[in-house]
């Protein structure tokens, strides 16, 4: 059965034409889906037994000769599946990838199955892309985890830190670090920075990749912070805002009842209050008050307020979700004539840079869609 289903696939032929192609493209992610829900099922059939045989991980490594990290993970995703059946269904129909699976996974042991069962989380999923569920579902996660449960788990992940350093068979050393939430955005952004100096120096967009490749920039940039000397003695100048690691605050009469990360991981009190100690606490106004946010045509650059503004409310890429470090301020309306739009932070989007470039360079259309959220459409 399986070898006549391998033969068919080798057997079809490569459509000629981009519809074609993107037709055929889509009719295997659904395939792909299927057979992902497939193997959840058959998965889920393994640990039902009753029997000493091994679990359902040990077995998906050992058929699968995958890695034991991949193996854990479609166990996990064996039984997410068995406590959301709508989920396992739009797997089974190709309206849902495994990582949104994987995401909804997450937010159940965050929460509970209850929670999601009960949210509309699953709808959702069908509607958008992996990354940008990924986002929302931590959102979701965070207005309905309990405050004991966010500093349990953030006591967890402090605990479980670590950082090995090792030798591999071609002779290159390896870092392999795991930290807590917090102290990894803070390596982040500080690699983010010092890269993002780099990338300036290789000569920007265009440029940069042709000396060295963006691995390479975020190597030389960890050296540079490790063990450079250039900057002896010299106190490091301030990053960016978009390189600056931001914590959203919420407080009601001067106390604070709670914060999160931008993509939206939860923090404890006792975190927040500790960074409220080491760093500088902007307030942040979405409105005409505070920072001027509504610039006009004064200015074509977003300033800081704007940038502090546009990462709380958009997190990251308008239609990836990458991170605000790797984002430009997009005028929606272009500022150049003949659209002559304003510096204005309802006419601002943050894009990455590749987005940014198929939109500028490539003359893709930006288009909103009726659930509020961004898309790209092709010239």
């Amino acid at each position: 059965m399986f070898e006549g289903w391998i033969g068919d696939l080798e057997a079809m032929p490569v459509a000629a034409d981009r519809s074609g192609l993107c037709d055929q493209l889509g009719g295997l992610a659904r395939l792909r889906a299927g057979v992902d829900a497939c193997e959840a099922r058959l998965l889920a059939a393994v640990d039902e037994l009753d029997d000493d045989g091994a679990p359902a991980a040990a077995v998906a490594r050992s058929v699968g000769r995958c890695s034991q990290r991949e193996a854990d993970r479609r166990a996990r995703r064996a039984e997410t599946l068995q406590s959301l059946p709508s989920a396992a269904d739009a797997l089974a129909q190709g309206t849902l990838s495994v990582e949104h699976v994987d995401t909804l996974g997450r937010v159940v042991e965050e929460t509970s199955v209850e929670a999601v069962l009960a949210s509309d989380l699953v709808d959702r999923a069908r509607r958008c892309p992996a990354d940008l569920h990924a986002r929302e579902a931590r959102q979701w996660s965070r207005r309905h985890q309990r405050q004991g449960d966010i500093e349990a788990r953030h006591r967890r992940r402090r605990a479980a830190r670590r950082l090995s350093i090792f030798e591999n068979d071609q002779g290159m050393t390896v870092l392999h670090g795991e930290f807590d939430p917090v102290t990894g955005r803070q390596i982040s952004q500080a690699i983010g920075a010092e890269a993002d100096r780099l990338f300036r120096l290789d000569g920007g967009r265009g440029r940069a990749d042709q000396v060295r490749t963006s691995p390479q920039r975020r190597a030389d940039a960890l050296t540079e912070l490790l063990v450079g000397d250039r900057r002896a003695g010299l106190a490091r100048p301030r990053p960016p805002v978009g390189n600056q690691m931001l914590v959203l605050i919420h407080a009601t009469n001067g106390e604070i009842t709670d914060g999160h990360l931008v993509d939206g991981t939860p923090l404890p009190a006792h975190t927040i209050e500790h960074l409220a100690c080491g760093s500088d606490l902007v307030a942040l106004v979405l409105s005409s008050q505070g920072d001027p946010l509504w610039l006009g045509r004064r200015t074509r650059l977003a300033t800081d307020g704007q940038w502090r503004a546009l990462i709380a409310r958009d997190s990251g890429c308008g239609i990836c979700g990458a991170e605000p470090s790797m984002c430009e301020a997009h005028h929606i309306v272009a500022w150049q004539p003949p659209g002559r739009g304003p510096t204005d932070i309802d006419n601002l989007l943050l894009l990455c840079r590749h987005h940014h470039h198929l939109v500028h360079d490539d003359h893709w259309k930006l288009v909103r869609t009726a659930d509020g959220t961004w898309t790209l459409q092709p010239p």
